[in-house]
């Protein structure tokens, strides 16, 4: 599981998101990637790549299925993306995620469960490196959505601006004892979250 996690991490950081580039055009040219997008209606279509637009009010998908039509599906419509291809890093699924009240994103799922893990990835342009190329600036969070809940919780990230990671675990598995005993006697730390997420799942009712 770990080493999945690190997997998505690079893959998000490289591909997912800097894959749609600044205009939100999908460059990934893997061909043995195919990406099985359903909606909420239950209809499920498949493609070799799709685009994100997020401007202003528009959110949604675009893509051309490998019938060749041309679909546009609303984030707020989708299900769930699922990607498949010849190695593991290529194999994922894909969910719009609500964080907020009024905020929502495309996220990967680490874990599913009662207490579902999901990955956020945002790369932004930065200042231009020496060579006269923009750099680039990868941010990367957690968030934990369980059963009955609506909005996902922030557990931790690579920007300490979000807070820390033990008072966020404490809060969010409050429900389980024997959880919040483990994270405050340090038997689960930051590095833990996998095993956190699991433990949850397994023991906590």
């Amino acid at each position: 599981m770990k080493n999945l996690l690190f997997a998505l991490i690079i893959l998000f950081s490289f591909q997912t998101k800097a894959q749609f580039g600044i205009a939100g055009v999908n460059l990934s040219n893997n061909k043995s990637q195919v990406y099985t997008i359903t909606t909420k209606n239950g209809k499920t279509y498949t493609t070799k790549s799709y685009s994100e637009k997020t401007a202003l009010k528009i959110k949604e998908i675009k893509f051309k299925t490998m019938d060749g039509d041309k679909k546009t599906v609303a984030l707020s419509q989708l299900d769930k993306i699922v990607s498949t291809g010849k190695k593991d890093r290529h194999n994922f699924t894909e969910k719009y995620i609500k964080y907020s009240k009024t905020k929502s994103d495309l996220m990967t799922e680490v874990i599913s469960g009662k207490a579902s893990l999901y990955l956020r990835t945002q790369t932004s342009m930065g200042a231009p490196t020496g060579m006269g190329a923009p750099s680039t600036n990868t941010n990367t969070s957690f968030y934990v959505l369980k059963d009955g809940q609506s909005i996902a919780k922030y557990i931790k990230g690579n920007n300490i601006a979000y807070g820390k990671f033990k008072t966020n675990a404490l809060k969010i598995f409050s429900d389980c004892n024997s959880l919040v005993t483990k994270i405050k006697n340090k038997d689960y730390k930051r590095k833990h979250l996998e095993d956190i997420v699991t433990f949850y799942n397994e023991n906590c009712k």
